[in-house]
């Protein structure tokens, strides 16, 4: 089910992309510049519900990626540390993903806790051929001091 519910997230983000057929690409200093389409609908689906993934040209960045690709990534903030990883996602009703689970604290899997982030409060950038997930407006203290999300009482279902 975590997977189920990180492909669907992450098909909903990538989704807005790839209905408007643009990719990107990185130039020299990291920003992002526009390229050709990746994702294109399928012959003769005209408006159809099938979708055609084309890989990237060389030097091209990906412009889809698989919900699993994300999970347990690392989550850089504003100092440029380490402040979490990526859990899950929750997705609302309409297919949009709504924020972010990010596990943060802990050592070894002991005394990590679950925190919900705004969506809209993360960067996908690539580097090089990895993708990184930045929080900018956010650091360690903050998610550490943030409430702990207890994912089996919002969501008794996900397993």
């Amino acid at each position: 089910m975590k997977s189920f519910v990180l492909a669907a997230g992450l098909a909903t983000l990538m989704g807005g992309v790839a209905l408007a057929q643009t990719s990107t690409t990185t130039t020299t200093e990291g920003a992002m510049a526009p390229a050709t389409a990746t994702a294109t609908p399928a012959a003769g689906a005209a408006g159809g519900p099938f979708y055609t993934v084309q890989p990237p040209a060389s030097g091209q960045m990906a412009m889809s990626h698989l919900a699993s690709d994300l999970d347990d990534k690392d989550v850089y903030g504003a100092n440029n540390e380490k402040i979490g990883e990526i859990e899950d996602f929750v997705i609302n009703s309409d297919g949009t993903v709504a924020a972010a689970v990010i596990e943060v604290g802990g050592f070894l899997g002991i005394g990590e806790k679950d925190v919900l982030v705004n969506f809209s409060e993360l960067q996908m950038v690539m580097e090089g051929n990895s993708m990184r997930i930045n929080a900018p407006s956010l650091t360690r203290e903050i998610l550490t001091s943030a409430p702990d999300t207890d994912l089996d009482t919002l969501f008794p279902d996900h397993s």
